[in-house]
């Protein structure tokens, strides 16, 4: 299969070593001379590489979304793209959901990310996810490059889950659907 006939159901999975030369191939194509290095990918993988989610289409990688922690309670998307000929699909929405939900894992409260400001899909995309615009600076990645900052507070479920909805599947019998 190729990824531009769009046959085949994509793989949400997370990221090995072996899928580096395909994220630093989407890097390279997707933001050019910002595009992380393949050593910086490389480091960043064994620092940050069991937060990182890729999209699989039978051995080819359709996008990718790169979680760093920062401290015991903040993380970074500090990469996601999907592949041109693999946009208008959610694949975008399902990588940052997939990243969301690691950092929910790893008990971390706040996910921030950076978007250029003229790059109106990302940041509904983004808005649309519950991140929230925090900052602006005008040369976050050197003179000419100016990011919005956004952040995405997460909330933590405390104590057990409700017991009183009865709707709920803990009140069900396995192989038994409701009465």
């Amino acid at each position: 299969m190729t990824i531009a006939n769009g046959v085949g159901e994509p793989v949400f999975r997370s990221a090995s070593l072996g899928d580096l030369a395909d994220i630093a191939a989407l890097e390279q194509t997707e933001f050019g001379e910002l595009a992380y290095p393949y050593f910086a990918l490389r480091q960043l993988f064994d620092l940050h590489g069991n937060h990182w989610v890729v999209i699989d289409l039978h051995g080819t990688i359709g996008g990718y979304a790169m979680v760093a922690l920062g401290s015991p309670h903040c993380a970074w998307v500090i990469g996601l793209t999907v592949a041109p000929q693999c946009r208008g699909r959610g694949y975008g929405r399902a990588l940052l959901d997939g990243a969301l939900a690691r950092c929910r894992v790893a008990r971390v409260d706040d996910v921030f990310l950076t978007v250029r400001p003229n790059d109106q899909p990302a940041s509904n995309l983004y808005k649309t996810a519950g991140f929230v615009w925090t900052g602006h600076e005008d040369g976050y990645f050197g003179a000419g490059e100016p990011r919005d900052v956004l952040v995405r507070r997460i909330r933590h479920r405390t104590g057990a889950p409700p017991l009183a909805d009865p709707s709920s599947a803990i009140w069900r019998k396995r192989d038994r659907g409701p009465d």
